[in-house]
């Protein structure tokens, strides 16, 4: 049965909820703006100081398929709980002045980073599905919100501080009040077995839905990603300044923001979503197509379309884990599988664009490659649009 929270509980909820949805994005993102500092602290090259980054991402891809299982055994407040507990450990170590500790530090927060953003959704469907749209624009936005904070005061608390320890190890106390929350609200909710025992994930491995949301969601991360690590070099090559460039991937990270909400939003009124889907997808497709043939002409204008298109496209993909799930179990299991495929792809995404730039000596290769792969991703999300379910056999 759903869970009816008294007042007091509800708004210890909302925080919990919004303080795991704060650090989901921090701590991947806090490293960069001091990741020269701690190379010379290190004395390690670009290559090795990636891993900081890079290898969150790989958790992410690698580990997610697992939390089901854990908040099977556990209970959703529970394993939220041990995956904030572990964002904090790995942020502690991160702020160790020893590669190995860092690079062990960083394979913990991203195991933690990993099993929250699988438990996220399934939490949304558990406790909130009477207000679905707000909760997930919610998420959305605190992430983002997160994100923009990290990035945002990662210098200065370097400069005030004096070492590039102090922007790393601060996200390990928010981490930490969140999982005291969970576990607050873990022991005024018994665990309850999962009716008619534990579903495996490979279940989900014969729905269509399920499949097309995996592909949306992995073309959706790859587009990201790859964006956020090379638009800067393709504009400026084509003459855009230094400046305008920068600006350009901070315009798509701000826009993303109010753009995931307001789509969460729409999304949760709608029965049929595919018209939204193609209407986010040709914003991305406009935007890339001005990168690709006019990059000088109005680079803002391209950051702000990309900016909305790729938030609301995240936006819509978690609301789908939602809303195409009967149960909050199948729901985590979606996510898992999802997330899982999603980010794998995003970390291959900038080493093929990359690739196809040294092979072909421009960047038309690679972005004909992005325009060709939002194709896959529009398809695949006019799929998941259509008003249909995930249905595992025996279990709905």
């Amino acid at each position: 049965m759903s869970y009816t929270p008294r007042l007091s509980v509800s708004l210890v909820w909302l925080l919990a909820f919004g303080l795991a949805a704060l650090n989901l994005r921090a701590p991947i993102v806090v490293i960069g703006p001091v990741l020269e500092p701690i190379m010379d602290s290190l004395n390690i090259g670009a290559g090795a100081a990636s891993l900081l980054t890079t290898g969150m991402i790989l958790c992410f891809g690698l580990l997610s398929p697992f939390a089901p299982a854990l908040a099977g055994r556990l209970g959703l407040d529970r394993a939220i709980a041990v995956a904030l507990v572990a964002v904090a450990l790995g942020s502690v170590l991160r702020g160790v002045e020893l590669f190995p500790v860092m690079l062990v530090g960083t394979l913990i927060a991203g195991l933690g980073i990993a099993f929250g953003n699988v438990f996220m959704p399934s939490l949304v469907k558990r406790d909130r599905a009477d207000r679905l749209g707000q909760t997930m624009g919610l998420y959305t936005v605190v992430m983002g919100i997160g994100a923009t904070l990290a990035a945002g005061t990662a210098v200065p608390l370097l400069q005030a501080s004096g070492h590039w320890s102090t922007p790393i190890r601060l996200w390990a106390g928010f981490a930490i009040v969140a999982a005291l929350c969970w576990l607050w609200l873990a022991f005024r909710r018994p665990v309850t077995p999962q009716a008619g025992g534990p579903v495996r994930m490979t279940a989900l491995f014969k729905s269509p839905v399920a499949w097309m949301l995996t592909i949306f969601m992995g073309m959706q991360s790859l587009g990201f990603y790859t964006l956020q690590t090379w638009m800067p070099s393709v504009v400026i090559s084509a003459g855009v300044s230094n400046t305008m460039a920068g600006n350009m991937v901070s315009l798509l990270n701000l826009v993303s923001i109010p753009a995931s909400y307001v789509i969460a939003r729409m999304a949760a009124r709608m029965h049929h979503h595919s018209l939204l889907v193609l209407g986010m997808c040709l914003l991305i497709a406009t935007g890339l197509s001005g990168i690709l043939l006019a990059p000088t002409l109005s680079p803002a204008l391209w950051a702000v379309l990309l900016g909305a298109g790729q938030g609301g496209c995240f936006s819509f993909a978690l609301t789908m884990i939602v809303l195409r799930t009967h149960k909050a179990q199948h729901a985590a299991m979606l996510s898992g599988m999802s997330q899982s495929v999603g980010y794998l792809l995003a970390a291959s995404g900038p080493l093929l664009f990359g690739a196809l730039k040294g092979a072909t000596g421009g960047w038309e290769a690679s972005m004909g490659l992005l325009l060709v792969l939002l194709g896959v991703q529009t398809v695949a999300g006019l799929m998941v649009g259509r008003p249909r379910m995930v249905t595992l056999r025996g279990s709905d």
